[in-house]
């Protein structure tokens, strides 16, 4: 056996069964390797699809993504992936190649030491030289990226190393259990009795809460606290959800806005955020200011970094709220939902995003889940569309990459291929990745692709005039060039819609998919959407 395929047996223990890359001369061990174990090895077209596919994967599944790419110009292609899990703490392996060691400081072809490159963006990055060292670093590796605040780890090994014989023993599978550290019972504690003596309150969702809907929504009906989502949690709780104000932060919803900034309340809960700029408005302090604030994460970083905490409580989220709920008593409070949106008014020319996303809910099957890419269609879906109990969201809004959606719904749609997915993006982060489309193809992915085509980087040009009163220099509106063709030309099939009357048309055709399928929206950007708190501050 070999260190290649002693490495891919030790993460198969470890429940990998899919990774993502590209194969290159330097990565031939593990090339090979993978031809006798059951990990299914998606080959994308650039490496960054690589890591934001391995991103999305650990986001959703919530366990290890996993990349085989090639050192030097895979890795550096790579790097946009590795800093978006690292800034969304995301447990991701990538494992890359390097030279042979003979060949070091020789000029060799694509010699590069990575680590140095990586080193800020990731939890541990290291180049392994000593064969007897592999497996011992791949233990401590994935305990790093699996140890709370997870994020992403990188080891480079040697193509001589890769195909070295491999003595010893492959460690048994990682408990993780045993890596949640020991955390804050006395602070959980007096965070519980201090919501049992506060009359009303706001729960404000962050993406740490993944995967406890039903205990959050346990919680809001307890209290009659009234929930707000951050645009990375946008979907944990549906919008249908009695207490659930939408919405909060970039693109805030009307309802929120207006109950955070006019309604007194004694207590902020924060469940799993950061309280990032785009979590809180540009940092407003009318979320905070007057309130007892609850921040409740298993990163002690964050606490006290944007606003005072008053009881900051490191723990695990799932074992918090589940301890909450048992200790708290029921409140009788009286909340009337608010609408969570002004009523439409037109004022544009030409298809509304804003009716698209309050209409596609009902095209879409009802377990889609949207998987939002970066743009200024991003702030019509934040805003306005409204998700049932069934469906999801994902997106990555701190980090906020172009392509990131179109290039990672791979690694979405293998976390759970029994749902449906549904990307949104524009025509500038299509042009970015847009050539993943060919990816899904080859692997049957029946991905459901909305593609804005407005003919120009519609955030920017919007709000360049709103700040500084005129275009900026270099051409952000251009011509528009046709997505169907592009797509169909791929051998994908494909509809073009102008009109919000086409969208019932395509129902049909997108339900009981078993392949991609584009459906390109023509809109002339003359409906303008822009988050003000944000723009007000000229930042």
């Amino acid at each position: 056996m070999r260190i290649a395929d002693a490495i891919l047996l030790y993460l198969y223990k470890n429940g990998v069964r899919h990774a993502f890359g590209i194969p290159t001369g330097q990565l031939s061990g593990f090339n090979d390797a993978l031809n006798d174990i059951d990990i299914d090895y998606i080959v994308v077209k650039n490496e960054a699809a690589a890591t934001y596919s391995a991103g999305r994967y650990a986001d959703l599944k919530r366990d290890l993504g996993v990349c085989l790419i090639g050192g030097c110009v895979g890795v550096n292609n790579a790097i946009n992936g590795i800093a978006d899990a690292y800034r969304n703490k995301l447990p991701v392996l990538i494992v890359s190649s390097y030279v042979k060691r003979e060949s070091m400081n020789k000029n060799a072809l694509q010699e590069m030491i990575t680590t140095d490159i990586t080193t800020p963006i990731t939890k541990y990055s290291k180049t392994v030289f000593e064969p007897d060292n592999v497996m011992e670093e791949f233990e401590k590796a994935l305990k790093i990226a699996l140890t709370p605040p997870h994020g992403p780890v990188h080891l480079s090994i040697p193509t001589d190393v890769q195909l070295t014989k491999f003595k010893g023993i492959i460690p048994d599978r990682i408990d993780r259990d045993k890596l949640k550290p020991k955390f804050d019972d006395k602070s959980l504690k007096k965070a519980t009795n201090t919501i049992n003596n506060k009359n009303t309150g706001v729960i404000m969702v962050g993406r740490g809460a993944r995967g406890l809907t039903e205990e959050i929504k346990k919680l809001s009906s307890t209290l009659k606290w009234p929930t707000i989502t951050t645009p990375n949690a946008k979907g944990l709780i549906s919008s249908k959800f009695e207490y659930n104000l939408g919405n909060y932060g970039w693109c805030t919803t009307d309802g929120a806005a207006e109950y955070i900034d006019n309604t007194d309340f004694d207590c902020l809960l924060v469940l799993g955020s950061s309280l990032g700029q785009m979590s809180t408005r540009a940092y407003k302090k009318t979320l905070v200011e007057n309130k007892t604030v609850i921040h409740i994460d298993w990163d002690k970083n964050e606490f006290n970094k944007v606003f005072k905490t008053d009881i900051p409580v490191y723990y695990d989220l799932e074992a918090a709220i589940k301890k909450i709920n048992k200790n708290i008593h029921p409140k009788n409070n009286v909340f009337y939902k608010p609408d969570i949106n002004k009523p439409y008014t037109k004022n544009h020319t030409g298809l509304s995003l804003r009716i698209f996303m309050e209409k596609i809910v009902d095209i879409v099957p009802e377990d889609t889940c949207f998987v939002q890419d970066m743009g200024e269609n991003m702030n019509f879906s934040f805003k306005y569309l409204p998700l049932k109990e069934k469906m999801d969201f994902q997106t990555s809004i701190h980090y906020a990459s172009m392509g990131t959606a179109i290039a990672g719904v791979m690694g979405s749609y293998l976390a759970n291929p029994n749902r449906q997915y549904a990307v949104l993006v524009g025509d500038g982060s299509f042009y970015m990745n847009g050539m993943e489309l060919l990816t899904a193809k080859e692997h049957n992915m029946p991905i459901i692709y909305f593609v804005v085509n407005n003919s120009m980087f519609g955030l920017v040009e919007h709000a360049g005039k709103l700040v500084y009163g005129r275009s900026h220099k270099g051409k952000s509106i251009f011509s528009r060039v046709s997505i169907k063709d592009m797509a169909e030309s791929m051998g994908i099939e494909s509809v073009k819609i102008s009109h919000i009357k086409q969208l019932g048309e395509i129902k049909e055709k997108i339900h009981n998919l078993d392949k991609p399928f584009v459906v390109e929206l023509i809109t002339d950007g003359s409906e303008i959407l822009l988050d003000k708190d944000r723009w007000s501050n000229k930042v």
